[in-house]
């Protein structure tokens, strides 16, 4: 039986072992960082933690600059496209501005282990799909500029796609 239990992070600990998901506790945080998510291109960090009787996923991806003004005009309808997955711009004078993906589930009456599979599951895949998007479009800072630099005069970037659900101009 898959029991309700209320959580805290060695019960996240168990479950993402039982899950066979690995992870790892930074020095600086209390969190606990998903390092098989930083594979899918563009994601700079991922991971889980609980605030407040919040389990909450976050992860980030690191932006071009130029990027700035069409993804803020764009926010609102990204986020409107995705039910879990909130996604926020940071922006700082000393780092390369971030976009941050933010899904949450309140734990304070209990979480299942099928439930906190399930949350980590949807985190991942509407991650995937906003990040691919974003690549699409050219605004993430990495492997997309790199190959830019190369050719810049033979690539066009499209800000457009027809495949999303959403669209970024």
């Amino acid at each position: 039986m898959n029991a309700v239990v209320t959580t805290d992070l060695d019960q996240l600990k168990s479950w993402l072992d039982e899950l066979q998901i690995a992870y790892y506790e930074c020095d600086s945080c209390q969190a606990l960082h998903l390092p098989h998510l930083q594979y899918i291109s563009g994601i700079f960090d991922a991971k889980i933690d609980i605030l407040e009787d919040v389990l909450v996923f976050t992860a980030i991806a690191e932006l071009k600059p130029s990027a700035i003004v069409p993804l803020m005009a764009n926010l609102s309808q990204i986020n409107a496209s995705s039910l879990f997955i909130k996604t926020f711009l940071e922006i700082s004078d000393e780092n390369l501005p971030k976009l941050v993906f933010c899904q949450s589930f309140p734990v304070a009456a209990g979480i299942s282990l099928n439930q906190f599979d399930l949350f980590l599951q949807k985190a991942e895949e509407q991650s995937a799909e906003v990040i691919s998007e974003i690549f699409n479009n050219g605004f993430l800072y990495g492997e997309k500029q790199e190959s830019e630099n190369e050719d810049e005069e033979d690539v066009e970037i499209n800000s457009t796609s027809t495949d999303s659900s959403y669209t970024v101009h």
